[in-house]
């Protein structure tokens, strides 16, 4: 007879109000969380075709609200997170960095018709610590004698915010500034106005990142880039590492990296390979980062006019932009002209 009623439990449907208990646990090793949860349902009417469909769904309904109750709180319980934290995509993130335990404890439960699981899931506190906000500072400053003081004011605010992304991880150089600026939250300006010693207006900024959203940014851009690649240009996937060498701050790898790009020029990511560094331009600006601007503009002057004609106001602006320091900028200023004549003719 036990087993009749106990088979009956498992071939009826599920009905709402499903009982649970909880039961959370910080390791007193480590700051890894456990959590041990008990998940019941009532079944009632239609039957089930076996006993593994119903084991199936209890599991997944007590995984969920094992993750749902770690999730809540270890992130949103926290006073520093921001409401970008409770975005689908990052509580998918959380609920992979979750291992759920294979001991399962299946049983009847109290009420009638009533089965129940006992699950146990963990998280590391290095995954934790993916998800809790930290703060950046940075000074920053900036002048542009041909934009007005409303909008130095903005960009320099901006530049702070990208330049100290930069600093976290240099991948994100050259990401949409929108984008970027969306990972900075809880953001404070402390110290504004024009510098003392030197004619710039210069910021003290304080705000916080989390490294899981800049993570599942850098993947949503690799991936967007890796689709990019395989159905419009296959040929980026060469060139990058060609196009990265040019402008980058280690001499090491900056030397020949100018003439094994020009090497690698076609009449079909010439385009590619101008769109790369203007798009880069007033990043290295803002850096004085002189030998990657310089190689960028020795590598333009090998284009093709019909490929620097799409983006002739852009580089003709560019070359009246640094002839404003012309000093700094002399032999970079001689590719530029150089490439501005041919446009003018």
């Amino acid at each position: 007879m036990t087993r009749i009623i106990t088979q009956f439990f498992f071939i009826m449907v599920l009905i709402l109000n499903p009982i649970f208990t909880t039961n959370i646990i910080f390791a007193s090793d480590s700051n890894d969380v456990e959590k041990t949860k008990t998940w019941c349902i009532s079944l009632i009417g239609k039957s089930f075709t076996d006993l593994s469909e119903v084991k199936s769904l209890l599991l997944d309904r007590a995984k969920n609200a094992i993750i749902d109750d770690l999730f809540k709180q270890i992130v949103l319980n926290n006073k520093k997170a921001s409401s970008s934290m409770q975005k689908p995509d990052i509580k998918n993130y959380f609920a992979n960095s979750v291992t759920l335990s294979d001991n399962l404890e299946y049983k009847n439960g109290n009420q009638f018709g009533e089965v129940c699981i006992t699950v146990q899931a963990k998280i590391l506190s290095e995954d934790i610590i993916q998800f809790m906000p930290f703060n950046i500072k940075k000074s920053y400053c900036f002048f542009d004698e041909n934009i007005t003081l409303k909008t130095l004011k903005l960009k320099t605010k901006q530049q702070a915010i990208l330049q100290a992304l930069y600093d976290y991880d240099e991948r994100l150089r050259g990401k949409k500034t929108e984008d970027l600026l969306g990972l900075a939250h809880n953001i404070e300006y402390i110290d504004t106005g024009f510098s003392s010693t030197e004619e710039k207006y210069c910021v003290d900024v304080n705000f916080d990142v989390c490294p899981v959203e800049i993570n599942i940014f850098k993947n949503i851009q690799i991936s967007e880039k890796l689709t990019f690649q395989k159905t419009e240009t296959p040929v980026q996937s060469e060139l990058y590492p060609f196009l990265e060498a040019t402008i980058s701050k280690k001499f090491s790898i900056r030397q020949g990296s100018v003439q094994r790009l020009i090497e690698q020029l076609t009449t079909s990511n010439q385009k590619e390979v101008l769109s790369f560094f203007l798009e880069r331009i007033d990043s290295m600006i803002s850096e004085n980062h002189q030998n990657g601007i310089y190689n960028a503009c020795v590598v333009m002057a090998n284009l093709d006019n019909r490929v620097l004609l799409q983006e002739k106001n852009q580089i003709i602006s560019l070359y009246h932009q640094l002839k404003k320091n012309e000093d700094q900028w002399q032999n970079t200023l001689i590719q530029l002209r150089g490439i501005v004549d041919r446009l003018k003719n």
